[in-house]
């Protein structure tokens, strides 16, 4: 793959993931709001009935309680979703850092998967969903903005370096070898994309998805044609 063949095929790639990011977003953000409505709406019910006559003084209740959690949740949310920091042979210093994928903001959105946990957890984590899901959604639109102003010629090098050689590639490598100008945010731009695989077991390195290898050489076999 030749330079400008993948600058070209990076271009193509990232709109179809912000148009899927949007969608992410659109999706986490009915989900959350639905779901932060019908928990008002319960807690609303429960405050009137068992505590306070005055619907308004009981919507009010309940709608700063809700309020109140919904902050300590966005609050907490940097520490679940934050970039994940790999470091050099030593283990003493952190080179580079990587961002988390969509992935991992569903699965915080939905809560843990955990079946170890007490039913007090799993009902704490049930009625924190909506707070969640709004937060999650909060989070995919900065990751839509991120995405947006990758830089796309640097970014493109690593991918094409990652192609070439199809198997992994440790991140202090891609740093050395490409002359990358400023590698710690070229490496966390390029974990942006989706289906670059990070790998942490011994020293930090990426790797390409078997479903963007086979986009990339699927775009390539087209482009060839098209050009023949």
């Amino acid at each position: 793959m030749k330079k400008e063949e993948a600058r070209r095929w990076l271009r193509e790639r990232l709109k179809t993931q912000e148009r899927l990011t949007m969608g992410a977003m659109a999706a986490m953000f009915a989900i959350g709001g639905f779901a932060w409505m019908m928990e008002l709406g319960m807690a609303w019910l429960i405050i009137r009935a068992g505590f306070f006559s005055s619907w308004i003084f009981s919507f009010l209740i309940a709608a700063g309680i809700l309020g109140a959690l919904q902050y300590v949740v966005l609050l907490r949310m940097p520490r679940s979703l934050a970039d994940r920091k790999v470091s050099n042979d030593s283990g003493d210093e952190v080179d580079f850092v990587t961002a988390q994928p969509l992935s991992a903001v569903w699965m915080y959105g939905l809560g843990s998967l955990e079946t170890d946990q007490s039913w007090q957890e799993r009902l704490l984590g049930i009625l924190c969903l909506p707070q969640r899901m709004i937060s999650a959604g909060l989070f995919t639109k900065k990751r839509l903005e991120e995405v947006r102003k990758i830089n796309v010629d640097a970014c493109a090098s690593v991918l094409r370096h990652l192609h070439k050689e199809a198997e992994r590639v440790e991140v202090a490598d891609l740093a050395e070898e490409l002359d990358l100008a400023d590698p710690r945010q070229t490496i966390r731009e390029t974990t942006l994309i989706d289906g670059v695989v990070v790998l942490t077991r011994r020293t930090p390195g990426l790797s390409l998805a078997n479903r963007l290898i086979d986009d990339i050489n699927d775009w390539l076999q087209k482009a060839h044609a098209a050009n023949d």
